[in-house]
């Protein structure tokens, strides 16, 4: 690896009587001087690292502490905060999202949300906690039972799990030829997530105790997996690893279909982008599939009896989608399909996608049925934020939330993150307000015509080797998936890798062949006059000179039984993506 590629850390080490303004401003500058190498070769993750305006109109800011702790539409008592800027990204996002907008807390269909201190990681995690607490019965209530006092202690009350019925029961319940489900099963939901699925995912239902639906299979159905003679841990992707990257609808179908059979409530994540093929479940075919099954289920409506006497009535699935990238480019794409179709925005979508754009939002409905619970996007992927943030989004109907109000702050503590950063919601509004809805959807429109550039300078580049003789055996590997930012291929030697900022990863095809990939996200920080200085270096003699790959060490198995005495939290995966 180049000295340019590391920085000497022996410049940034804090010594007990500090540095001088001279040492201070020489390690900045060779930071500064490291970062612009950096930021001219990023081509390789989903960041954007065009910011836009961001430090020219922001910078100002920096001067204050900017807190936003809280729930977004409720001041509190920390005054210097950006809430009013928040309130007006959530609102523009929502109308994005075909939500009903703006906020309105007496309207259970209105749209809730909060602008992310972390990226889509935090957003996910928060989905699923609002999930598996929606899902499993249970209601927070500000005061224990028969208190009568002003405490603003607070409880979780969780729904019981009706007792088992007799066998009597049973047969009156289920259907001729089928097992009655098990009531103890209504309020323990089951997630499903496809095997491309980010790996933060995975870390996140173990964090939450969250069953998924491999790890319950393999311990209580071994031998009744409905789609092979093992239970996956992750949903398949369609077509397997050879395959674009969406979820395998048949084999989802197959798989809800049996748990909701059994009587679980249903937790399922999709993915729109995906974090290295690009790839966008098909969330309206998905939507398709599953509504049907759950009204058969009894999963669209279900009575929920959260503490003895109190009851609502809520469904039993809830449909997650992650967007950290797709839900910030696809409302963009979607105005431009709905120009005149003869408009220059219009024919240019048209060179670059064929057929109709993909639904993912809250607009999306099934016989009636609003399907989507919550969206989440990335600020620092398509919305080119300078810092990690983004947007969660869900429905006031379907919150299960604190309802106090910390006397400290003043407001209620209805997000993940207790202090937020108040530069996120500018930095947001910064990008949407700079340009026209039209603006944004051209720069869309643009960044998919980059990605062919890339597809087509990339397979251009397999027939230039091929011609010298220095062509790699198998090939470059090229291949990306429909509507995808990114294009995979060879991984080419780790100088080229070091350059770049390539993200790269292993993958056993079908077939059983270790493939090394690597991969070029083609945001709006990438230019068809990048890409062709980054084809220049793979074509320059040793760029795919790697030494024989090695077998990645796979990770220790989990232990296959619990003592005796203790009862597991949940079954969740503990070995795979989300921990080596």
């Amino acid at each position: 690896m180049s000295a340019e590629d590391v920085l000497d850390g022996r410049e940034f080490a804090i010594p007990a009587e500090g540095l001088t303004a001279q040492e201070r401003k020489r390690a900045l500058n060779a930071l500064e001087t490291y970062l612009v190498g950096k930021h001219e070769h990023m081509v390789g993750f989903q960041g954007n690292q065009d910011t836009g305006r961001a430090h020219a109109d922001l910078a100002r800011f920096l001067e204050f502490h900017l807190n936003n702790v809280g729930d977004p539409f409720q001041q509190g008592h920390y005054k210097p905060n950006t809430k009013v800027v928040e309130r007006a990204v959530l609102d523009r996002y929502a109308e994005l999202w075909r939500a009903q907008s703006p906020y309105d807390a007496e309207n259970p269909d209105s749209y809730w949300g909060y602008v992310l201190t972390m990226g889509s990681t935090e957003g996910n995690l928060y989905a699923l906690s609002s999930a598996r607490d929606y899902l499993s019965g249970r209601k927070l209530i500000d005061r224990p039972s028969g208190d009568t006092g002003s405490s603003s202690e607070m409880v979780f009350v969780q729904a019981a799990p009706p007792v088992a019925t007799t066998p009597a029961e049973q047969a009156a319940t289920s259907r001729v030829g089928e097992a009655a489900p098990d009531p103890r099963n209504a309020y323990r939901p089951v997630a499903f997530y496809s095997e491309d699925t980010h790996y933060s995912v995975i870390k996140a239902v173990r964090t939450l105790a969250i069953d998924t639906f491999g790890a319950v299979g393999t311990a209580e159905y071994p031998q009744s997996c409905p789609i092979g003679d093992r239970w996956p841990m992750e949903v398949p992707s369609k077509g397997g690893a050879d395959g674009s990257g969406e979820i395998d609808v048949d084999k989802l179908e197959a798989l809800v279909r049996f748990f909701a059979e059994r009587g679980h409530p249903v937790l399922l994540l999709l993915n729109f982008g995906t974090t290295f093929k690009g790839a966008y479940d098909n969330v309206e075919k998905v939507a398709a599939r599953l509504v049907p099954l759950f009204r058969e289920h009894g999963l669209l409506e279900r009575e929920i009896e959260f503490e003895p006497g109190h009851t609502d009535r809520r469904r039993g699935f809830w449909v997650h989608v992650d967007g950290a990238l797709g839900a910030g480019i696809m409302p963009f794409l979607r105005y431009a399909a709905e120009e005149d179709p003869r408009s220059e925005l219009a024919v240019a979508l048209r060179r670059e996608i064929k057929g109709k754009v993909p639904e993912f939002d809250f607009g999306l409905r099934v016989e009636g049925v609003d399907v989507v619970g919550s969206v989440v996007m990335s600020g620092h992927k398509w919305a080119g934020s300078p810092f990690p943030c983004g947007v969660f989004m869900t429905k006031n109907k379907f919150r299960v939330e604190p309802s106090a109000t910390p006397a400290y702050t003043g407001s209620p503590d209805t997000t993940f993150a207790g202090s937020r950063n108040g530069l996120s919601p500018l930095v947001l509004w910064n990008h949407l307000a700079a340009k026209s809805v039209r603006e944004h959807a051209a720069d869309a429109v643009r960044a998919l015509r980059t990605t062919r550039y890339l597809e087509s300078s990339l397979r251009e580049l397999e027939d230039r080797l091929d011609r010298e003789d220095r062509l790699p055996e198998g090939g470059l590997h090229v291949d990306r998936s429909p509507m995808a930012l990114t294009v995979r291929f060879r991984r080419p030697s780790d100088r080229v890798v070091a350059k770049w900022s390539l993200s790269c990863q292993p993958m056993r095809t079908n077939a059983g062949e270790l493939r090394h990939y690597a991969h070029v996200f083609a945001m709006p920080s990438v230019t068809e006059e990048k890409v062709d200085l980054f084809i220049e270096d793979l074509f320059a003699e040793g760029a795919f000179d790697r030494p024989d790959p090695v077998e990645a060490p796979r990770p220790a198995t989990a232990a296959s039984a619990f003592a005796a005495d203790v009862q597991p939290l949940a079954l969740v995966p503990t070995t795979g993506r989300g921990f080596q």
